[in-house]
C-alpha cells in the first residue's frame, strides 16, 4: 500500500501548495480590500519575486480581539469540533476572540479546510487568513495535519486529535505574529 500512501501525500502536497501559491495575489482577491489598483497582499511577493514586508499588528497583541468568520470547506461535524478547539486553545493561550460579526473585532480570520485520503490516511490541509479593520490581508498561516484514520470520505478521517492539532498550530501562529518583535520578518 505504499503506492496509494504515497499518492495521498502528494495529492496533500499539491493542494497544500496550490492554496499558498492561489494567496500570493493581490489585495483585490475576494475577502481583500477592493479598489481599483492592484497592491500586492502583505507577506506576499511583488510582481519582481522581491518578498513584502509582513504587516506587524496594528495593535498590541494584548489588546487585540479575533473574530472567525464562519470556515469553508468542511462538514458542519468537523466545523463544530474545530470551532470548540479553537475557542479552547484561544483561552488557553491568551488570545481574545469575540463572535463572528463583532464590531469591536481588530482582526478577522478566514479560514479554508480542505481534506484529501483514502483508506490509509487522511490530511488535512488548512489556510487562515487574518485580515484588518480595512480588509486587507496582514498575515496568513497554512499548514496541514495527517491522520492515519482512512476512510471513503476524507472527512471521515479527521479525527479529534486532528482538530486538537490544527487549532493548536492555528492559535500558536496567531500568538507567533502577534508577539513577534517589529520588523522580524514573521508572515
Amino acid at each position: 500500500m505504499m503506492v496509494k500512501r504515497n499518492s495521498v501525500w502528494s495529492i496533500g502536497f499539491a493542494l497544500l501548495l496550490a492554496s499558498v501559491l492561489a494567496g500570493c495575489g493581490t489585495a483585490n482577491q475576494p475577502g481583500g480590500s477592493g479598489g481599483s489598483g492592484e497592491q500586492p497582499v502583505i507577506g506576499s511577493a511583488t510582481g519582481n519575486g522581491a518578498p513584502t514586508v509582513p504587516a506587524p499588528p496594528a495593535v498590541p497583541f494584548a489588546d487585540a480581539k479575533f473574530s472567525f468568520a464562519p470556515v469553508t470547506g468542511a462538514p458542519a461535524s468537523i466545523l463544530n469540533n474545530l470551532s470548540a478547539q479553537l475557542g479552547r486553545e484561544a483561552f488557553a493561550q491568551h488570545v481574545t476572540l469575540v463572535p463572528a460579526g463583532d464590531p469591536t473585532a481588530t482582526y478577522v480570520v478566514k479560514g479554508y479546510l480542505s481534506a484529501v485520503g483514502d483508506s490509509s490516511g487522511t490530511i488535512l490541509v488548512y489556510v487562515w487568513d487574518i485580515f484588518d479593520t480595512s480588509g486587507r490581508r496582514v498575515h496568513r498561516i497554512s499548514g496541514q495535519e495527517t491522520s492515519s484514520t482512512g476512510s471513503q470520505d476524507p472527512w471521515g478521517g479527521v479525527t479529534q486529535d486532528t482538530t486538537i492539532n490544527v487549532a493548536r498550530r492555528t492559535i500558536g501562529g496567531i500568538v507567533g505574529w502577534g508577539t513577534a518583535p517589529a520588523g522580524s520578518g514573521s508572515s
